[in-house]
């Protein structure tokens, strides 16, 4: 049996070899690509999302664009959102679905690692301020009308989504100067694109609170508002039309279900978007 100083000079020998077994188990190589069952898969999705995601956004915008009757603040916010859509479909999927094929080296360079961050990292910012504006202008509109009448709602829209870009893009500059290129020290060929260094402290934690946490919460409360006021609304006017003649073919209700219809098929669409963003 060895002794004791042998036995730790073999042990410590162990430890520190690049080669030994330890150190394989320690430090496994990783496989540049999945199981096809997974890659498939995970690329037919990827093509669907980008294929419709592109033709879609691309259709709304000229829809909205070519018809001037559909110049209202309700389409530019729609506009708006399809071009952060948009953004992010073409920044972000043509260089994912390569990286699901092909996990490293990352090909693409430190700086289109830098600006895909970036794209990423504004459109997702302008897309939840945008909601959130639009929630706030149809909160406006339903529950104090004659507020949102004082200004121009064109005028107001145009400006409100230009600060929103700015204020998304201004955000999103630091973080994306956080990502870069690194390179494993055990494998060389392992390049990858991540955050290289830290420039805003908590900065994923602060992004959660003011771009998911703070949206989130006052879209809800905004909405719950907004219902409220239309099924007060709602009643009063069924109250009020008992003591006419039973011939009248008018329903109150009928515009109120219609803004609650698309209030829930927008409130839809910003589930998935914080959804996403989240995730």
């Amino acid at each position: 049996m060895d002794n004791p100083t042998t036995y730790l000079q073999n042990l410590t020998a162990t430890l520190n070899s690049d080669n030994g077994v330890l150190g394989e188990k320690l430090y496994p190589k990783l496989s540049r690509r999945d199981s096809l069952y997974i890659v498939v898969p995970v690329t037919i999705i990827y093509l669907s999302i980008f294929v419709t995601g592109i033709v879609g956004n691309i259709s709304t915008c000229i829809v909205i664009a070519r018809n001037k009757s559909m110049h209202t603040a309700t389409n530019y916010y729609l506009f708006s959102l399809a071009v952060s859509d948009l953004l992010l479909l073409a920044s972000g999927l043509p260089a994912e679905i390569y990286l699901v094929w092909c996990k490293y080296p990352y090909v693409f360079g430190e700086v289109f690692c830098i600006i895909r961050g970036l794209a990423a990292e504004t459109s997702t910012n302008a897309s939840v301020l945008i909601i959130t504006a639009f929630t706030v202008e149809r909160y406006l509109a339903i529950c104090h009308p004659f507020l949102s009448q004082t200004m121009s709602k064109l005028t107001r829209a145009v400006k409100l989504i230009l600060v929103i870009w700015l204020v998304a893009f201004s955000y999103a500059l630091p973080q994306a100067l956080q990502f870069g290129l690194i390179q494993h020290e055990r494998n060389p060929d392992m390049l990858m694109c991540t955050v290289k260094k830290v420039l805003i402290q908590h900065s994923f934690e602060l992004s959660t609170l003011l771009f998911f946490v703070i949206p989130m919460s006052l879209i809800t409360v905004l909405y719950v508002l907004i219902g409220l006021k239309l099924r007060k609304s709602n009643m009063m006017k069924k109250s009020s039309g008992k003591g006419k003649a039973g011939s009248c073919k008018h329903h109150p209700g009928r515009s109120s279900r219609r803004v609650l219809k698309m209030l829930g098929e927008f409130r839809l669409i910003s589930s998935f978007s914080f959804f996403f963003f989240f995730f």
